[in-house]
């Protein structure tokens, strides 16, 4: 298997660039902040610029684990001739990832963490948003 290293390293930036707009208290931060029971004064100006690098850090390998996942063995050509090589293919990985892995330790923390559904449905459409992005570049840009 042969890794598009490029492509690895651009995703890295998408759960960043997704954060932005899906976090803004314009789009869903309202909710996000209400789920989480913090105020804008709370959350201040965010997080320091060091904390961005170590999310960016983990976001590279959250790529490499979408990378793998969806350029692996056997995704590249069907034994019909149809091509996994898509932006569409890379969705349906995204999809999958969200409902098969992110939803069941959302859930899971929800439980434990006496957090509401409001909690988890806002936090897994931010992660589906971006792993379906992610590997969707990912699996057209092999």
């Amino acid at each position: 298997m042969e890794i598009n290293w490029i492509a690895v390293a651009v995703t890295a930036l998408v759960p960043m660039i997704v954060g932005f707009v899906y976090y803004h208290p314009q789009v869903l931060g309202g909710s996000w902040m209400r789920a989480n029971g913090f105020t804008l004064e709370s959350v201040g100006n965010g997080p320091k610029p060091v904390l961005y690098l170590a999310a960016l850090g983990l976001s590279f390998l959250l790529s490499m684990f979408v990378c793998v996942n969806v350029t692996g063995p056997g995704q590249d050509v069907a034994p019909d001739g149809h091509s996994y090589a898509t932006f569409g293919h890379g969705v349906v990985h995204g999809i999958i990832i969200s409902i098969l892995l992110v939803l069941p330790i959302l859930g899971t923390m929800s439980v434990f963490e006496k957090r509401g559904w409001n909690w988890v449905f806002v936090n897994l459409g931010y992660w589906m948003v971006t792993l379906v992005v992610m590997a969707g570049i990912l699996s057209a840009w092999r």
